[in-house]
Parts: C-alpha cells; sequence; structure tokens
C-alpha cells in the first residue's frame, strides 16, 4: 500500500476516514474502536497488502520487545465440534448428576445466569422458534448436539455484520466489525482432500441447523460449511482451567490476519477472560511484518511443512522454510554416507516436501523415501533403550551412535541433548551434590549445544532458553 492511498488501517476501504490525532493511521467508522486500547494508546499495527503475501500486519512504527502489539476480544467462542456436554456460557464440565437445563431449549447449562449469558442467549432464541427441546442423556461422552453451536453463533455473527454493513448501522452495543466474512474457509480443500471430516460437518452441522433448527432457507450448506471452515482454519483454543472445565475456541479475525512464520516475532497469550493480546518477542521495525506461529518451532521442516499442508492447505514460504540449513541450525540436516565427506545433507527444493535431498559437499543424492526411513530408524533407536542402560546411559548412548548419520544440529539429537541436560543434576544418581566434575561440564556442554541451536530459529526469550 502506498503511503498517499488514503485507506482504512484495518479494512483498507476509503470511505468516511478519520484521522488519528496521535500516529499517522487512518480509521473508518466501522473500525476506530480498535485502534486503541484500554489506557488509550493507538496500536502499533495496521494491513496491507504485499503482493504474493496477501493481506499481513505491519508495524506503523518501531514496536519494543514486549510491547503490547494488539489486544482483541473473540468476535464469537464457542464449544469444540467434537465436545462432551458443557455449559454452553462458561464451558465447565457437567456431572451425571446435573439437572438444571435452560427452560427455552433444554440444554444443560450451570444455572439461570449461564442459561441467559450473552454467549448462549441468541441460539437459545432460534432453539425456541423452531420448538427445539434438546435432551442430553450422557454428559460423560461426546454429543453431536453441541456440533454445531460454533458455527450457528458465526453464521448468525456475520448474518448481523452483513446487515450493518448494508445499513450502516453503528456498532456502539455489539461487537460487529465486518471482520469475520473475509476469513479464509478453504471449503475446496477441504471437500476433497478431508471427506470424513466433510461428511461429520453434512451429518452433525448441516442437518441440525437446516432441519432441527429449522433454517434451511436461511443458512445454505455452503455457507454452513464455510462457517466451520473459517473456525477451523482461524480459531484459537480458549485458556480454560485443566480440571471442570470442557473445550473451547474464539475466533479473533484481526489475530487471524497475521501470517505465520517458523521464526515469528510476536506471542499470543488467551487470557481468562477469552480475549487475547499480541506482545512483541523482539523489537520490530517500522514497516517490518507482524507474524505469529501456527506451529511449534521444536519441529524439522521435513514434519512441520506437511502439517502445515494437510491442516492449513498452505506451503509456508518463511525465511526458516525456505532455507534448506533452517537458519543455519541444521535443524533437518542428515550427514553424506560418503565418509571421507560427511557433509550435511538437505532438501534441494524445499518447496516441494516430496523433494530428493544432496549432500552440500559433494552434492550425493539421497531419496526423499530414504531420508524418512532414517529418521523413523533414529527415532526407533532413541524409544528402544538397551534393558541394562538407565536414561542417562541409553540417551549418551544414542548420541553417540546417532552421530555418523545426523547432522550434529538435528532436531532429534537436539531432543536428546536437551533431556540429557535435565537429567543430568536432576535425578538419581546424577543429582548436583552427587555431580562428577566431568558429568557437571558435560551439562553446561549440553545446555550450550541447545541454546546455540535454537536461538537460531526461535527469536527473543523461549521456554527453551529457560528450561536450559
Amino acid at each position: 500500500m502506498s503511503s498517499d492511498c488514503k485507506q482504512c488501517f484495518i479494512c483498507l476501504k476509503s470511505d468516511g476516514l478519520e484521522a488519528c490525532q496521535a500516529c499517522p493511521v487512518l480509521m473508518c467508522r466501522r473500525h476506530k474502536v480498535v485502534h486503541r486500547g484500554k489506557t488509550g494508546k493507538c496500536f502499533p499495527y495496521k494491513v496491507e497488502n504485499r503482493g504474493k503475501l496477501g493481506r499481513i500486519l505491519v508495524a506503523t512504527r518501531n514496536i519494543r520487545k514486549g510491547e503490547i502489539i494488539c489486544h482483541e476480544v473473540p468476535a464469537i467462542v464457542g464449544p469444540y465440534s467434537r465436545s462432551r456436554p458443557q455449559c454452553l456460557q462458561c464451558f465447565k464440565l457437567l456431572q451425571p448428576e446435573h439437572v438444571y437445563c435452560c427452560e427455552g431449549c433444554g440444554y444443560p447449562v450451570c444455572g439461570e445466569q449461564c442459561g441467559q449469558g450473552s454467549y448462549h442467549k441468541e441460539e437459545c432464541m432460534v432453539f425456541r422458534q423452531a420448538g427445539l427441546k434438546v435432551s442430553v442423556e450422557d454428559v460423560e461422552c461426546f454429543d453431536s448436539q453441541y456440533s454445531a453451536i460454533s458455527v450457528l453463533r458465526l453464521l448468525l455473527l456475520l448474518e448481523k455484520e452483513k446487515f450493518a454493513e448494508e445499513t450502516g448501522s453503528n456498532i456502539e452495543e455489539e461487537y460487529l466489525l465486518g471482520l469475520s466474512g473475509s476469513l479464509m474457509d478453504h471449503n475446496e480443500e477441504r471437500r476433497e482432500e478431508q471427506p470424513g471430516i466433510w461428511e461429520f460437518e453434512e451429518e452433525c452441522m448441516v442437518d441440525f441447523i437446516q432441519q432441527k433448527c429449522q433454517l434451511h432457507g436461511r443458512f445454505s450448506g455452503e455457507e454452513i460449511h464455510s462457517a466451520n471452515g473459517k473456525i477451523m482454519m482461524n480459531a484459537a483454543s480458549l485458556e480454560l482451567p485443566e480440571t471442570g472445565y470442557g473445550r473451547g475456541a474464539g475466533l479473533f479475525p484481526i489475530y487471524a490476519m497475521m501470517n505465520t512464520s517458523c521464526r515469528n516475532n510476536t506471542k499470543s497469550n488467551v487470557l481468562p477472560d477469552h480475549s487475547v493480546e499480541i506482545l512483541a518477542k523482539v523489537r520490530i521495525r517500522a514497516g517490518e511484518e507482524i507474524t505469529n506461529q501456527y506451529h511449534k518451532p521444536d519441529k524439522a521442516a521435513i514434519i512441520r511443512r506437511q502439517t502445515m499442508r494437510e491442516k492449513w492447505f498452505f506451503d509456508c514460504s518463511c525465511a526458516r522454510c525456505c532455507d534448506p540449513t533452517e537458519l543455519g541450525s541444521h535443524f533437518s540436516s542428515l550427514l553424506c554416507s560418503n565418509k571421507r565427506c560427511a557433509g550435511p545433507v538437505v532438501s534441494t527444493d524445499t518447496q516441494h516436501i516430496t523433494a530428493d535431498w544432496a549432500c552440500q559437499v559433494c552434492e550425493l543424492t539421497v531419496k526423499i523415501e530414504t531420508v524418512r526411513n532414517i529418521l523413523e530408524t533414529s527415532e526407533a533407536v532413541i524409544d528402544n533403550p538397551a534393558p541394562q542402560d538407565g536414561p542417562v546411559e541409553h540417551f549418551e548412548r544414542v548420541l553417540n551412535s546417532l552421530s555418523t548419520v545426523l547432522h550434529p544440529g538435528n532436531y532429534l539429537l537436539q531432543e536428546v541433548k536437551q533431556k540429557l541436560a535435565l537429567m543430568y543434576g536432576n535425578m538419581m544418581p546424577y543429582t548436583m551434590d552427587k555431580l562428577s566434575t566431568p558429568a557437571r561440564e558435560r551439562k553446561i556442554q549440553l545446555c550450550h549445544d541447545v541454546i546455540d541451536s535454537l536461538s537460531k530459529l526461535e527469536a527473543g526469550l523461549s521456554s527453551w532458553h529457560i528450561a536450559m
């Protein structure tokens, strides 16, 4: 986006713009409410369209490490599609002796307050109008009557957002930013590549919404699939207490606009009130892209890229994924089988997960099937200790035996080194008070090796650094 192009910092529309008095940002009437945080300070981000990258978030000024970039409340929250019965307002799991049900629709809820809660009230009205009275017989098993709840909530929101956009209505009383409709659903890919999930949606979502809720004239099957696709592709898990609560997800449209990077520059926290807070992990310069992370960084590209293709239907093009050495860490690399060479063996084409690999020194080619077999065999060696070995002895033996086939930076060896570093000093007979000088030095060496490797892969302070 050129600097002289006047557009809203979120929706990129040019109508009814208002200039922020504190920073060089333009806002439309609908989106000025999300430009500032609770303290009144401007959030330092905007949306841009950048060629092949598409719609991304960028920094409007230099952002300090640890600074809050964005704080967003969810467009909708709701239970997972494969949930056991739980309160539709607060997500508490139901006990077998539970008796209180919503007077309007029959869904079990904690009490009258939850039955009239903001999350549940609109769908409850739909159920009442359809004459639907739910009966939940087993609160300890999956119940398909919960599968369409989040989808219905999103459909109702999209309907209101469309009406608000068409009529130019205000948003004083409700969270109607009109952003959820632009999220990707990947319906074509999901229909073709995930037939089991598509069939589940037909049986447990489309049929429930169109027939049981009598909304067949209001929401088409494609719209229902699209709503679930938007949730699957873009929603984030809610942070709920570990005991006594089910699972829930929230849809955060602004958060979802961030591209992924396997060496991202932000950290996202879902807070107890179900809002999400995006923090800078490192200093971010003005104009730099703001990125999040779909996959934990402690997996090699050969694993990450396949997962992202299968789950989110895209091939990551971040700097780490495009570099066969993974930013110099060699987190995926093998060692050349030519003993006189022993150079690093890496992918010959990072954009295709089925491409063959080759030695960077002697150019010896290795078939991708052979690469996968080596990694699988190495995992088996790690997972099967000899009967006479204790944990420390086993992992030390693993490092020695695999050091001839895996690059020292390979993720499998790094996992073993992490475990060993934590074992030395923390388990019998290697507790700190009994640790010999060589063992202490070994612990320090392992910690340095892991930190050196992982620092190349993750920006800022991470849980790995803390553990080491």
